[in-house]
């Protein structure tokens, strides 16, 4: 299921590139909400999710959110690492 992944319309990126998405868990403790990401996701050409945890989420709830540039420095786990070779 590989060759289904959505390739990336963004401007600048290379045709057949994998557009990553992050899978978050919502933590809420007291006032605070703490977004603690948990695994990457990959959307295929029919809309469905490829998913790649790292962890599993507290209550059982997961955010599926795309990913700015800026969270894409941050430290990714290992399958994750492994999805996107």
């Amino acid at each position: 299921m590989e060759n289904q992944q959505q390739s990336s319309g963004g401007v600048g990126v290379g045709v057949g590139v994998k557009k990553p998405w992050g899978a978050f868990n919502i933590v809420e403790r007291g006032e605070k909400s703490f977004w603690n990401r948990i695994g990457t996701a990959f959307r295929n050409h029919d809309g469905s999710y490829n998913i790649y945890l790292d962890a599993l989420p507290i209550g059982g709830k997961i955010q599926i959110r795309e990913i700015k540039d800026d969270d894409r420095r941050k430290e990714r786990g290992e399958l994750a690492e492994k999805a996107e070779a």
